[in-house]
């Protein structure tokens, strides 16, 4: 009877010990796929949101002087800024959304205002924190800042 309790427990542990041999490659090979997955996901987000952030500045920055200089001709160019805006919506965090919303209103306050001079424009440029985008890029700086940390964090 001893002998059989032997036999037996050794075949349970050879048993074992081929499972756990074989589930430990494909567990393995899951948390790495998984890892590699979300960092791909995590940087495919960091780079769409540069891209519209740019996009939203570059836009913004050209809307803006046309608008100092009145050669802004119709409002196709402020309602491009409102489709950047609920673009932006879909996955940028409160702070960036609220920063893009209150430069669109800007842009639509200043629609219409009489046209200003090369002079009052460089004033106007020289002014300390004269930038209307400002707080916007600075806003989609910290946003992005922790995403990368995000993703830094995510490879460790």
């Amino acid at each position: 009877m001893n002998s059989m309790d032997n036999t037996v427990t050794s075949v349970l542990a050879a048993l074992g010990g081929s499972v756990i041999g074989a589930t430990t490659p494909v567990l393995s090979n899951f948390v790495l796929q998984r890892s590699l997955t979300q960092r791909e996901l995590t940087n495919r987000e960091i780079v769409q949101r540069e891209e519209l952030y740019s996009e939203f500045i570059r836009q913004g920055t050209a809307c803006y002087a046309q608008l100092l200089a009145q050669s802004l001709e119709n409002i196709d160019e402020i309602v491009a800024m409102y489709a950047l805006v609920n673009r932006i919506r879909l996955f940028a965090s409160s702070s960036v959304l609220d920063a893009a919303e209150a430069f669109v209103k800007k842009l639509v306050e200043k629609f219409g205002d009489k046209s200003m001079s090369i002079e009052q424009i460089k004033s106007v440029a020289l002014e300390q924190h004269a930038d209307p985008l400002n707080d916007f890029a600075l806003k989609c700086r910290a946003e992005l800042r922790e995403v990368y940390d995000r993703a830094t964090w995510q490879r460790k």
